[in-house]
């Protein structure tokens, strides 16, 4: 019997899935893709379909299913497993509670609504299988809100033929996000790495002594704030998708308020546009920053943790993307092509030639914040109009 949206996304927002973004594992129960993809797994075994689980780290496992088709062509319906922390949560993070219209819940949004939606598509494709119905794969990767590695990890396999489900590559991979249903054919890329400035411990009774090393991280701030207002700022905007940008996100240092701190970090998130290398990006901010502080032996940059190319407008992708905008008008939905800010999983799989859009229910606007939910309007009607695109796939 094929499984209905609403109440499997309820029950995946109740398994954590948290990503530990970058940092030490420190909230096991919670944190790590390892329950969903148990859950994944006995998903796939209880419709009797052949499936792959790879590990890309420890308790972090890529899954896929496959239903075999007759047509000839395959697609891919992808979808993370994890989600951003749950600090500072109004809600329940695992109620996964429908209340009135929505459900609530870390990951309603973003993205275990989409990836219910992925997985009712293939159960309905399971049950009521299509005359010259594409081979479905159900890919359910780990760590895209830290680094993409599971979507580049599964891009590999395919491109070196380790996988056991695909021969060649697919034809084209529908990545699930919370898009309002339109189709997101492009977007930005981003490059992120902690940056150090060091300095000297001292009593705070006697700073003299010492080297205060975030007074020195405020020179590297104004640096940033710089070369913000004056390269970036200048730059003309690259259609829908606007600037590049810079951002400092966090900010950590020192050991106490009575002692000089000899250490302060930031992080900072370079967004690119397609085409900006991002290892040249980023080391026209180290050199922008070094020539603006008085001591730049004392300022060091980690290797990047996150870099990730953005998505190129390309024919493909627009061509892809029209497949999604004809069915949605014929269910009465407007589906538009849009560039984004944001990113995805999707770069990963243009990198090796394969078509791939940005498709799913709920908003931006929801996701990541302290009451997360999903309108179960667009949840169902995202669900009729994909799993329409499938069977019509050409």
């Amino acid at each position: 019997m094929p499984m209905d949206v609403v109440e499997l996304t309820q029950r995946l927002v109740q398994v954590p899935s948290v990503n530990p973004m970058g940092h030490p594992v420190d909230q096991p129960e919670i944190q790590l893709e390892h329950r969903v993809a148990d859950f994944l797994e006995a998903f796939f075994r209880e419709l009797g379909l052949a499936y792959e689980r790879s590990e890309v780290a420890p308790g972090r496992d890529n899954i896929v299913g496959c239903l075999p088709g007759t047509s000839g062509k395959t697609i891919v319906l992808e979808a993370h497993q994890d989600t951003v922390p749950i600090d500072g949560m109004t809600v329940e993070p695992f109620g996964g509670e429908r209340i009135g219209s929505r459900i609530y819940g870390r990951g309603s949004c973003d993205v275990k609504g989409g990836m219910a939606m992925a997985l009712t598509v293939l159960s309905r494709l399971k049950e009521n299988p299509s005359e010259k119905q594409p081979t479905i794969l159900v890919a359910c990767t780990v760590n895209e809100e830290c680094g993409f590695t599971g979507a580049r990890h599964l891009a590999n396999q395919w491109k070196s033929g380790e996988s056991k489900l695909v021969q060649g590559l697919p034809d084209a991979v529908f990545v699930a996000e919370p898009t309002e249903m339109h189709v997101v054919v492009s977007h930005k890329g981003v490059i992120r790495w902690r940056c150090h400035t060091h300095g000297q411990a001292a009593h705070s009774s006697r700073p003299s002594v010492g080297d205060n090393a975030i007074y020195r991280m405020g020179s590297v701030l104004g640096a940033i704030r710089e070369y913000e207002q004056t390269v970036l700022d200048q730059q003309p905007e690259l259609g829908a998708l606007g600037k590049a940008t810079i951002s400092v996100g966090t900010i950590a240092g020192g050991v106490s308020v009575n002692t000089v701190p000899d250490c302060c970090t930031i992080e900072i998130d370079r967004r690119v546009l397609p085409g900006e290398s991002q290892e040249t990006i980023r080391q026209e901010v180290i050199n922008f920053i070094a020539a603006r502080v008085d001591d730049p032996t004392k300022i060091t940059h980690d290797p990047p943790y996150m870099s990730s190319p953005g998505l190129p407008l390309s024919d493909a992708n627009q061509a892809l993307a029209q497949q999604i905008t004809d069915v949605a008008s014929s269910f009465g939905i407007n589906s538009e092509h849009k560039q984004v800010a944001y990113g995805t999983d999707s770069p990963a799989y243009f990198a090796i030639g394969v078509p791939s859009v940005v498709y799913g229910p709920g908003s931006l606007i929801q996701a990541h914040t302290k009451d997360e939910f999903i309108e179960v309007e667009q949840l169902t009607q995202a669900t009729d109009i994909l799993e329409a695109v499938c069977r019509s796939f050409s």
